[in-house]
């Protein structure tokens, strides 16, 4: 913005010099204001005193142009001469700044070299893992085919209930196995097996399977029209088999959950201390299925106030898993009482990121 005003200045302009005596004068001037900007090399240049214009020129600080430019500055009053030497410190300054951009190259360069040892390491193990992508693709092919083969039936309860297809994926953390049968999940081929030898057949297919792969396993069975039927989890460090999900009314009724909750998880062991849970009701909504477990000790005693949180959250999680196996659907609330039926803790389970939230615990 344009500023336009008179100034009564008074500015000394300085002439010449004449040896030994020197000669000035004054007057009043009218000088425009503008907000002036100036740069040098295309950077802008800072003012302590404004610059203005008069009679056509624009007029700016000797002294912050030399400031500006690192130049020093003296003033000879004596003669009135206004002396500007170059500053042996910008000298030093560039050269402080090219050892600076130096060393910054250097840093580049080494920046630059550890960069390609790093894509040279990866490319090595991608070529590692694509060979053993290879080799485990073959083992998984391999091991498909054996089971069509030597798995193919299972006899049981004079039924036979046949497994034609086999398709195994290999996990970070556990082997997955889908199989099909050829009957009917509503039909008494299923509904009438024998369920421990049963068992004992599925056991079997995963010490087959553990033989290549030292990892967990899950096995989900479809029926012919690929509902599913079962679902089991291998833990291969323990060598033992749980069953997640059974097709069937009594497997789906709330009641029959309630006692398998009671059955495998009465007890849990945390921090040397044992907390028992005998009771567990569940109750089915819309779009949550609630739990309710009740234990055998006091919220004030020292087995709830001295547990590991961590530990416990996961034996929750297991318990919301279990539930979530058979109610895939639907979203898991765990409510935890003590013995005087005080509540203690509240989980929520999501059933879409399968994922436990801690909602409350209580702490003395």
């Amino acid at each position: 913005m344009k500023k336009r005003f008179i100034l009564a200045l008074v500015l000394t302009f300085i002439f010449g010099t004449i040896t030994g005596t020197s000669t000035g004068y004054s007057e009043k001037i009218l000088a425009w204001f503008y907000d002036i900007k100036i740069n040098l090399d295309g950077k802008p240049l800072g003012f302590y005193r404004q610059p203005f214009i008069y009679n056509g020129q624009v007029y700016v600080s000797l002294n912050d142009i030399a400031n500006n430019m690192g130049l020093g500055i003296q003033w000879d009053d004596e003669n009135k001469i206004m002396n500007l030497s170059s500053n042996g410190n910008n000298l030093f300054t560039i050269n402080m700044l090219q050892q600076s951009l130096d060393q910054k190259n250097l840093e580049i360069a080494n920046l630059k070299f550890q960069l390609s040892q790093k894509e040279l390491e990866l490319g090595i193990l991608r070529d590692n893992k694509n060979s053993s992508n290879k080799s485990d693709n073959k083992k998984l092919n391999d091991l498909e085919d054996l089971l069509e083969d030597d798995y193919d039936t299972h006899r049981n309860n004079h039924r036979t209930l046949g497994f034609d297809n086999y398709k195994l994926t290999k996990y970070s953390d556990e082997i997955d196995v889908k199989m099909y049968g050829d009957f009917d999940r509503t039909s008494s081929y299923w509904r009438y097996r024998d369920e421990s030898d049963f068992e004992d057949f599925i056991e079997d297919i995963c010490k087959e399977i553990d033989k290549e792969f030292n990892k967990d396993i899950e096995i989900t069975i479809y029926d012919k029209d690929k509902d599913k039927v079962a679902r089991y989890a291998y833990d291969e460090s323990k060598d033992r088999l749980t069953e997640e999900y059974i097709y069937g009314s009594s497997n789906n009724d709330l009641d029959y959950l309630e006692k398998k909750l009671e059955d495998d998880y009465d007890t849990h062991r945390n921090n040397h201390r044992t907390l028992g849970f005998n009771d567990y009701k569940l109750t089915k909504y819309s779009n949550e299925i609630d739990v309710k477990m009740y234990g055998d000790f006091d919220r004030t005693s020292s087995y709830w106030k001295d547990r590991d949180k961590s530990d416990f959250r996961d034996f929750i999680e297991d318990i919301c898993k279990k539930v979530h196996n058979t109610f895939d659907d639907k979203d898991v609330k765990v409510y935890v009482y003590d013995k005087d039926d005080s509540q203690i803790a509240r989980y929520t389970y999501d059933e879409d990121d399968q994922d436990l939230n801690t909602n409350y615990e209580y702490e003395n």
